[in-house]
């Protein structure tokens, strides 16, 4: 009897097919917004962050200013320091308090001083300016990796980064044409306040349209445990919160079993995978940062003319733009760290290839071959770090890695400053700058392998 009346039903069920989910489309276009407006956030950010380096020639024949090329080097120096400054305060806030608001914040306040550094009468004020806007750029970052991350469909993480990522260098070519084109009749000045302009444009459009954290989310931060949860058994992976830690019964109350994302990066075996993390972005952010730094005052130390000059950063940066891509796709397929250890070595050894000199296509192809390599392990080293912990520290985990870091982006220009002062030359630059991307993949190398 029983058996007569279930069976039917499974045919049934078996026969018709699944309804169509009416929220596919519309989960897409979500996906799709977050990752455009998080890449337009740090396209914008890279383009405030790598006008320096194409605005230096006319700010160092600036009289007015009165900069040499070690003044230029500390000045260039600042930004970084207050990136690293905003990425360990931010990080954790954004994991605290929700990431479009830390997306906001930030972009208003790198956007805000910015427009100070174009209207900076001294050096001194120019400094301070820039120090303060690279808190702001700071804080957009980890916070726009881990959005996009919540938002990437499965198995392309890798390229959402490298997506998101991509601002930075699409942000560096859209300065070195702006400068190419303009930069006579604007000056030093006008370039800056192109970028805030395009600052301004772009976080209106983030204020308007972009969500916070997908609730739900798989990759979304974890609930905490509260009392009612944590006495019942409530949701929590095995051995996590819910899972036995009953306040009844005496067991570990909800924040010995939660500690903060701060503690929680550096516990639990993560210390040395984060020490390594750490080490590897300091020194591919000194490769990459310190060509953006200098790479045009170098060519031009080398005879080449301020136009041509100008073309290598264009290269540098499109090289980075395209070549990425590929990388990420590689990256999605075989996993971040090969790939990762394969893009510093491989930007190593494309600088050296630079402080030969010759001819300039030649050095073209290389600095294109540079660009990729050291924008390439940046952007999969995010996606790794960001795959390696687990979502409720993880913009935490990017903060660290990527704030502290940025000291290899603040040692940059002051090393390229110091040495051209000194008559080392544009080759000993170069050396230096290749020297970190080797002793990047070489710390990439001693990670171990696995979930932090």
């Amino acid at each position: 009897m029983t058996t007569d009346v279930q069976a039917p039903a499974p045919a049934r069920a078996s026969a018709r097919p699944p309804a169509p989910d009416p929220t596919d489309r519309r989960t897409r276009a979500l996906t799709r917004a977050v990752v455009a407006l998080c890449t337009a956030a740090i396209t914008v950010e890279g383009f405030d962050l790598i006008v320096y380096g194409v605005a230096m020639p006319s700010m160092l024949a600036d009289s007015h200013l009165g900069l040499d090329k070690t003044l230029a080097g500390t000045l260039g120096s600042l930004v970084y320091l207050g990136m690293l400054i905003g990425a360990v305060v931010c990080g954790p806030l954004a994991d605290r308090l929700g990431r479009r608001r830390l997306v906001l914040a930030s972009g208003v306040i790198f956007t805000l001083f910015t427009v100070g550094c174009a209207v900076a009468a001294t050096p001194w004020q120019f400094g301070l300016f820039r120090l303060l806007a690279g808190i702001g750029m700071g804080g957009v970052m980890p916070s726009c990796i881990a959005l996009a991350k919540e938002y990437a469909p499965r198995g392309r993480s890798a390229l959402v980064a490298t997506i998101v990522l991509a601002g930075v260098p699409v942000g560096g070519v859209l300065a070195a044409l702006t400068a190419a084109a303009w930069g006579d009749s604007l000056g030093w000045r006008g370039l800056f306040g192109v970028g805030a302009a395009l600052s301004t444009l772009v976080f209106v459009g983030v204020y308007a349209l972009l969500p916070d954290s997908r609730p739900g989310a798989a990759d979304a931060p974890a609930p905490r445990a509260t009392p009612s949860t944590a006495s019942v058994g409530g949701p929590g992976p095995v051995g996590g919160p819910g899972s036995g830690g009953s306040l009844a019964s005496g067991g570990p109350t909800a924040e010995a079993k939660n500690p903060s994302p701060a503690r929680s990066v550096l516990s639990d075996g993560r210390a040395r995978t984060t020490v390594l993390f750490v080490v590897a972005n300091f020194a591919v952010l000194l490769a990459w940062y310190g060509l953006n730094t200098w790479l045009t005052q170098l060519m031009r130390e080398m005879d080449y003319p301020l136009g041509s000059a100008l073309q290598f950063t264009l290269v540098l940066n499109l090289g980075a733009v395209i070549g990425s891509f590929a990388i990420a796709a590689v990256a999605d397929r075989i996993g971040p760290r090969l790939v990762t250890i394969g893009s510093a070595a491989l930007s190593s050894v494309a600088v050296v290839g630079l402080s030969l000199g010759g001819n300039t296509v030649v050095v073209l192809c290389l600095t294109a071959l540079a660009g990729v390599g050291a924008h390439s392990s940046l952007t999969v080293l995010n996606d790794w770090v960001a795959s390696t912990y687990p979502a409720s520290i993880r913009a935490t985990a990017l903060g660290y890695v990527s704030g502290f870091g940025r000291a290899g982006a603040i040692v940059a220009p002051l090393l390229g400053g110091w040495i051209l002062t000194a008559s080392l030359g544009p080759t000993t630059v170069f050396y230096v700058f290749a020297g970190a991307a080797a002793l990047s993949a070489a710390a990439l190398l001693a990670i171990p392998s696995g979930r932090a």
